[in-house]
C-alpha cells in the first residue's frame, strides 16, 4: 500500500509561527543555543538565525549563542542571516559560569557532546536556575542517569528535561504514535517496525556523519555494563515510586523481532540493519509513561511493540556497513580497542564519520525518511488480542 506520510511543515509558514509574548520578560532571553560554535550547535544557530529575520518565525524570540570561546562565538557571526541578541561565555567545567548562562534564559538548547562527559553539569544548572532543558542526545546512558539523578529535582522545581529532541529520536517516538494512530479502535496495532531511509544525491564529497557521534557511540559500547546497572537502579526507583511503572506495557501478538542485518527488505528494496541509536529505548521509556494513563474511551492503542533498524541500497552497502560493524564489535570491547577507535574514526568506519562531519555539498545532496510498517488487527482488544494472524498493514512515513 502507499504510505500516508508525515512531513515536517515549513518552518516559516504562517502555521508554524511561534509565539513567545506569553513568557515572562525578566530574563535576558527567551532561547539560548549552548554549544553553538561547535559542528551541529553551528547548523542550530544559523537555522534559528533565518527564522528570527523580520517576517520570520522567531521574528519576536531574543535568542543568544554560548559556548567556551569568545573567538570561536564571535567568528561565526558572519555566516548567521541575522544577529542573535546576546553571546554568552561558559564552560562546563565551571559550574558559576553555567549557572549565570542558564539563569538569563528561559530555554537552554544544549549542543555539547558527548554528552556522558559535558551534559550533566548542565542539566544541574538548569535545575537549579528552573530554566527548561532540551538536547539531542543520543545516548541511553546519560538519559536514564539525568532521570535517575535528576527527576526529583527537576519535578521540585518546576523544570522540564527533555532528551533526544532530534533525528534521535523524535521521528522513533512520534512516528510510533502516528503509526498506533492509524488504526481507530475496534482496529488495533501491536507492531510498529521503523526503518530508516538515507538517499543521497549524486556522489558529494565528505562523511555522512560527524565524529562526536562516533565517538559517544564507543563510549557507549565500552560503558555497557555500567548502563545496565544504571538502568536497574532507575527501574527499582521507578517502580518504588509507582508500582507497575517500571515495566512496559504488556507485548501484544508475536514478539517483534528486528534481524541483525544485513536483511532484504522487499517492500524497501534495501537492505536493513539493526539500528543501534537511542530509538528503542526513547520509546520503550515513553510507552512505560503512556502505559500509567488511563485509556479514553475511543482512543488508540498507543504502545506497540517497537522495532528500529537503518537500511542501504546495493549489496556493496551492505557489505561496507557489515565489515565496518564487525570491526566495531571486536575493537570496542576492550580498552586498546576502543583507543584505537577513537583515534580513528574515519578509518574504522571507512570514511562515514569524520572530525569535520558532512560537507555543505553533502548536506544539501542528503535527505531522509523514517518508514513504519503497523501490524495489527481489524477488530481486537488489548485485554483479550485474537491469536489469529495480523490482518491490518498499514505503511506510514516521516519525511525531511
Amino acid at each position: 500500500p502507499q504510505p500516508t506520510v508525515l512531513r515536517a511543515a515549513p518552518p516559516a509558514s504562517n502555521r508554524a509561527k511561534l509565539r513567545m509574548s506569553h513568557l515572562p520578560r525578566e530574563r535576558d532571553f527567551d532561547v539560548l543555543i549552548f554549544g553553538a560554535s561547535g559542528y551541529t550547535g553551528e547548523r542550530v544557530a544559523r537555522t534559528l538565525s533565518k527564522w528570527s529575520m523580520p517576517g520570520g518565525a522567531w521574528a519576536t524570540v531574543r535568542w543568544a549563542i554560548a559556548g567556551r570561546s569568545q573567538k570561536k562565538l564571535d567568528g561565526m557571526l558572519g555566516g548567521l542571516a541575522s544577529p542573535p541578541t546576546g553571546v554568552v561565555i561558559a564552560d562546563t567545567s565551571d559550574e558559576a559560569s553555567l549557572r549565570a548562562m542558564s539563569a538569563r534564559t528561559h530555554v537552554l538548547m544544549n549542543a555539547t557532546g558527548p554528552y556522558r562527559f559535558y551534559g550533566e553539569a548542565v542539566v544541574s544548572a538548569c535545575i537549579a536556575t528552573t530554566t527548561d532543558y532540551c538536547d539531542l542526545c543520543g545516548e541511553p546512558e546519560f538519559i536514564d542517569r539525568c532521570q535517575l539523578k535528576h527527576s526529583d529535582a527537576a519535578r521540585t522545581a518546576g523544570v522540564l528535561v527533555v532528551h533526544a529532541c532530534a533525528f534521535d529520536s523524535v521521528p522513533a517516538d512520534l512516528g510510533t504514535l502516528f503509526t498506533a494512530m492509524q488504526f481507530p479502535p475496534p482496529a488495533l496495532c501491536a507492531h510498529a517496525d521503523m526503518y530508516h531511509v538515507v538517499s543521497v544525491e549524486g556522489s558529494p564529497p565528505g562523511a555522512s556523519g560527524h565524529a562526536t557521534t562516533f565517538r559517544a557511540a564507543v563510549h557507549g559500547f565500552g560503558g555497557a555494563g555500567e548502563t545496565r546497572a544504571q538502568r536497574k537502579a532507575l527501574l527499582a526507583k521507578l517502580e518504588e515510586e509507582a508500582p507497575g511503572s517500571s515495566r512496559p506495557p504488556p507485548p501484544l501478538g508475536p514478539k517483534l523481532k528486528v534481524a541483525a542485518g544485513p536483511a532484504w527488505q522487499k517492500a524497501l528494496a534495501r537492505y536493513s540493519f539493526l539500528f543501534p541509536g537511542a530509538d528503542v529505548a526513547v520509546v520503550r521509556t515513553s510507552q512505560r509513561a503512556l502505559a500509567r494513563q488511563p485509556r479514553r474511551a475511543g482512543e488508540p492503542y498507543l504502545t506497540p511493540q517497537f522495532g528500529a533498524s537503518f537500511t542501504v541500497a546495493s549489496a556493496r552497502s551492505a557489505a561496507m556497513v557489515a565489515l565496518a560493524g564487525a570491526l566495531f564489535n571486536a575493537l570496542s570491547g576492550s580498552g586498546w580497542g576502543r583507543a584505537l577507535l577513537l583515534r580513528q574514526p574515519a578509518l574504522f568506519t571507512l570514511g562515514a564519520f569524520s572530525d569535520e562531519g558532512p560537507s555543505e555539498e553533502r548536506l544539501a545532496a542528503t535527505s531522509w525518511k523514517s518508514v513504519f510498517f503497523g501490524r495489527g488487527w481489524s477488530d481486537a482488544t488489548p485485554d483479550s488480542p485474537p491469536s489469529t494472524s495480523f490482518d491490518r498493514t498499514p505503511r506510514c512515513g516521516a519525511q525531511v
